[in-house]
């Protein structure tokens, strides 16, 4: 049976305006399940979503600073995985409710996923990944006198700048091969899965970011899709991509590679990364980045830009 990873931008969650409240963030996830429903029950493929958190994690990383007095500050690997869960539940009510309103007989779980990572891998030696509030000059002074991180100058001020290592594995692979051998929609990796090192047999959380989309890459690769869609809110990947000028229907791996360096930067340019790195990992395979709302015509190839072997 066919086995699909269906990747969600930050923006499934997401209102128009980019604010971050319970009851949008509701609504947003009723839509984006109902075209996962729809695509659902007319499919007979394994499906497994994966979906973002960057918003929801620099939420909480404020909540950090405001809270530090009155409520210790927790580690970064901890917030990726409360946000999974929170993200994994209301997305996961939302597509229970989208079956049930369509008479789609399928079970839905959320799979709370650690990713490994490599103590060794370069991210750590130089952190490169903004996260959290901007500083002024002198809040940066005064949170560094209690806590020492690496930080970045951005036009808004001062940001904390964190490790972003190459994923390497799935620890729940197995679970969640399971669960779609069961016949259900999974849920999992979310936010590209919670931080973890592995030394002998132990395993250890670490703070650090995993890009969503090598994570949803390395996941549909372990399970042995055919086929990786990742979802956003543009319809193509364009040439222009700030100008949204010169759209891209069809095009190779190898011929993606070279447009790379092109592309804009923790935007569109790691999507296709995990889209050429999917594709060139093995035969017959098919990537997909396009619209949400036009799930259904982005996996029939009707929408969206196919990336291919």
């Amino acid at each position: 049976m066919e086995k699909i990873v269906v990747a969600l931008g930050g923006n499934a969650l997401l209102n128009a305006a980019g604010k971050q409240r319970e009851s949008s963030e509701i609504k947003t996830a009723e839509k984006a399940m109902a075209h996962v429903a729809e695509f659902a029950g007319r499919s007979n493929a394994q499906i497994v979503i994966t979906h973002g958190n960057g918003t929801q994690v620099g939420d909480e990383l404020l909540r950090n600073e405001f809270t530090e007095a009155k409520v210790p500050k927790l580690p970064l690997y901890l917030l990726n995985a409360e946000t999974q869960g929170s993200i994994g539940s209301v997305l996961e009510i939302a597509l229970r409710n989208a079956f049930a309103k369509r008479g789609i007989e399928k079970e839905v779980c959320t799979v709370l996923t650690h990713v490994i990572v490599d103590g060794k891998d370069t991210a750590f030696r130089k952190p490169a990944k903004p996260v959290g509030p901007f500083y002024s000059k002198e809040k940066l002074d005064s949170v560094l006198s209690k806590e020492r991180f690496s930080y970045v100058k951005e036009k808004k001020g001062y940001r904390r700048v964190v490790p972003s290592p190459f994923p390497r594995g799935i620890v729940e692979i197995d679970a969640i091969k399971n669960e779609l051998a069961r016949g259900r929609v999974v849920i999992a990796a979310g936010g590209g899965g919670i931080p973890v090192m592995r030394k002998s047999n132990a395993y250890k959380g670490v703070d650090a970011v995993i890009d969503k989309d090598l994570a949803s890459m390395v996941l549909a690769n372990a399970i042995g899709a055919k086929t990786l869609a990742i979802l956003t809110d543009v319809d193509f990947v364009y040439r222009d991509y700030k100008n949204r000028k010169g759209a891209i229907k069809t095009i190779t791996a190898k011929e993606a590679k070279r447009m790379l360096p092109y592309l804009e930067e923790g935007t569109i340019k790691p999507k296709v990364e995990a889209c050429m790195g999917f594709v060139e990992g093995g035969e017959n395979r098919v990537s997909y980045i396009g619209n949400l709302s036009m799930l259904k015509d982005v996996l029939e190839g009707k929408a969206g830009t196919k990336i291919y072997k």
